[in-house]
């Protein structure tokens, strides 16, 4: 006798979770039109960033400098003579909580520079809310996605200086090695890894976009080996009689 009671409150339900799933949808495609209207914006028509910026919204940039709204507005600028670019966004996903959204995505930069091309994807993280007229940005955060470069071809003579056995304690090993062309370096029982030139003596690895390891000698003449990352270097020194 609950049979169709029960029918009408799961076809209510499933009509409330369709129609939130259609505002969601509806929402999301507002949200990521506005945001490639900024895209447009830039760099120097703060016009649309005017309309959508709340009073004390804040961004972190990418180089991790913070900006309110008006300091923010003031770095705004046209593009110098030779200097043109597009960015479009892509990969968005939204997370919704009632009028609130928070849309990650990543900045698809073209850029051209006196002729020559640069392509920088950023990571973005943007907070919006829905006022009862239209949507406000009430923060945002950027950061550069790391690539990696072209690798160079370096003399296999240049690299020779760079192979043997590096020891940052007394447990922790690495051995540098020379096949072909190109170094390779192995840690403890780890398999071995390229390392691919940026220049003479900078190297870098497939898996790692952030971290560099660069071959210098100590006042001594001695050979080290640092493991660079955002400014800070793990030192290795090799040892002798084991080149």
């Amino acid at each position: 006798m609950f049979k169709y009671p029960v029918f009408a409150c799961l076809m209510v339900f499933f009509s409330l979770n369709s129609f939130a799933q259609e505002d969601s949808a509806t929402k999301a495609q507002q949200i990521i039109g506005i945001e490639q209207t900024l895209m447009n914006a830039l760099p120097g028509d703060t016009v649309p960033w005017n309309k959508y910026l709340a009073p004390n919204w804040y961004i972190t940039t990418e180089d991790g400098t913070g900006y309110f709204r008006e300091a923010f507005l003031h770095t705004f600028s046209a593009f110098p003579t030779g200097f043109s670019g597009n960015i479009q966004v892509t990969k968005p996903v939204l997370v919704f909580h009632d009028n609130t959204v928070v849309i990650h995505y990543v900045a698809d930069e073209h850029e051209s520079v006196l002729g020559q091309q640069l392509h920088t994807t950023y990571g973005m993280v943007d907070t919006w809310y829905k006022n009862d007229s239209s949507w406000v940005m009430l923060s945002a955060l950027t950061f550069e996605i790391p690539q990696l470069p072209l690798a160079i071809r370096v003399k296999a003579s240049v690299l020779r200086q760079y192979t043997g056995s590096y020891r940052m304690s007394a447990d922790r090993l690495a051995v540098v090695s020379l096949q072909r062309d190109t170094l390779f370096i192995q840690k403890g029982k780890n398999p071995p890894e390229a390392l691919l030139a940026e220049t003479e003596n900078v190297f870098f690895r497939m898996s790692d976009t952030r971290g560099r390891k660069l071959f210098v000698r100590d006042g001594s003449g001695d050979m080290l080996m640092r493991e660079r990352r955002n400014g800070q270097d793990l030192v290795w020194k090799r040892i002798k009689g084991r080149q």
